[in-house]
């Protein structure tokens, strides 16, 4: 059965002898729509107004040869697809060759038998339908993931704390348009605050689902477990038991005392923060023990630790997608960079102007590459906490 005429593909006939153009047409215009130029400009001009389905194109022509024409035509194509089928005389290899490279998608010698002109169009035909599919079904994925996008960025904390003695910087981008990089501040009670920060491997949105699970668990279980080693221990046993998915999470977590400036904290395997202390000028890793990341196996057992935040002093937790950015050489941006660069420009600038600067040397030493990974940069900035003897 022939298709309606309404849903007939529409073909593009470019040759300059009109005795073939007639030809292709009447093999072609019992199942499809044709229209027809005479030269390499003309169906520059046609492909652009007619927006045809599929091009059949002779090579040697006046004014444009066929070669040009179809680079043309496939550099201005480049958000859709417009097969392009040679039919030309120059049957010698290198002809061939150059056709192919130009972006043909298929090459047919004259003199041709009709019934293999029309196999030909068809299995051409055959697959711009399939690339449409395919397209379509990129565009659903695409919505899709906007979607776990905004939820994902819904999830996030919305405000900063606003603390006396403390400043707060937070940024996340993330690599495709969801991922699995997770910051959190959590209000614990008037004298104590939580703060977070995570990587699941990987990205998109199996981390972003991941991702929003540890959300849940963490505020689900705030008042019942204030220790950072009791709430990851905890979250990853829930975790391993309901989830087998082959991702896993590294997380820092850790609870400041605000009337002293005191930080408890645990990690799961995760990348250790520095805690840079300005009035000395010292650059510390924080140490992190042993444990493992989440979700690896039930029985991990992850050290707590308590260091000391002190007036004019900053903790900048990260992920690995910032240290491992690499620019244009082959370095990586590095923890030394991250913890000199900390030093440097933080000296005179809060949190918030740090966090900005940090990302500007960031992207300059990028120099125009582009992140493979997540990365979240997040930083507490101390004030004015003096050590006191704190309540155990």
């Amino acid at each position: 059965m022939n298709p309606q005429p309404e849903h007939r593909p529409k073909i593009l006939i470019v040759d300059d002898s009109k005795v073939i153009t007639l030809l292709i047409k009447s093999v072609l215009d019992e199942d499809y729509k044709t229209v027809t130029a005479s030269d390499g400009l003309q169906a520059i001009e046609v492909n652009n107004r007619e927006k045809p389905d599929l091009i059949l194109m002779d090579v040697e022509m006046p004014n444009m040869n066929g070669y040009e024409a179809c680079k043309i035509i496939k550099e201005q194509s480049q958000n859709t697809f417009t097969p392009i089928i040679f039919i030309t005389s120059k049957n010698d290899l290198q002809s061939i060759k150059t056709g192919l490279r130009a972006g043909a998608e298929d090459y047919l010698t004259k003199p041709f038998e009709s019934e293999e002109l029309l196999v030909r169009v068809q299995a051409v035909l055959r697959t711009k339908k399939l690339y449409n599919q395919l397209m379509e079904a990129y565009a659903i994925i695409d919505q899709e993931r906007d979607t776990i996008a905004q939820i994902q960025k819904n999830l996030l904390c919305q405000e900063l704390p606003q603390i006396s003695g403390y400043n707060f910087f937070a940024d996340y981008q993330p690599s495709s348009k969801a991922g699995g990089d997770y910051y959190d501040f959590i209000s614990i009670d008037d004298n104590h605050l939580g703060v977070l920060v995570a990587d699941v491997s990987g990205h998109g949105t199996p981390a972003a689902v991941i991702m929003a699970m540890m959300r849940v668990l963490l505020r689900a279980m705030l008042s019942k477990l204030h220790s950072p080693k009791e709430m990851l221990e905890t979250i990853n046993q829930i975790l391993c038991k309901n989830q087998n998915t082959g991702h896993f999470i590294t997380a820092f977590y850790g609870v400041i005392h605000l009337p002293s400036g005191q930080l408890k904290y645990a990690s799961a395997g995760h990348n250790p923060p520095l805690l840079i202390e300005y009035e000395t000028g010292s650059i510390q890793q924080l140490k992190t023990g042993k444990g493992f990341p989440l979700m690896i196996h039930s029985n991990n057992e992850i050290e707590e630790r308590e260091t000391q935040l002190l007036p004019n002093s900053k903790l900048i937790c990260y992920t690995d997608g910032l240290t491992e950015a690499r620019g244009k050489g082959t370095d990586m941006y590095g923890l030394d960079r991250l913890g000199q660069k900390s030093l440097e420009l933080g000296k005179s600038k809060n949190a918030d102007e740090l966090g900005l600067a940090l990302k500007q040397n960031l992207n300059d030493f990028l120099n125009g590459g582009e992140f493979t990974d997540d990365f979240t940069l997040v930083i507490v900035e101390a004030t004015g906490p003096r050590p006191v003897e704190i309540e155990h």
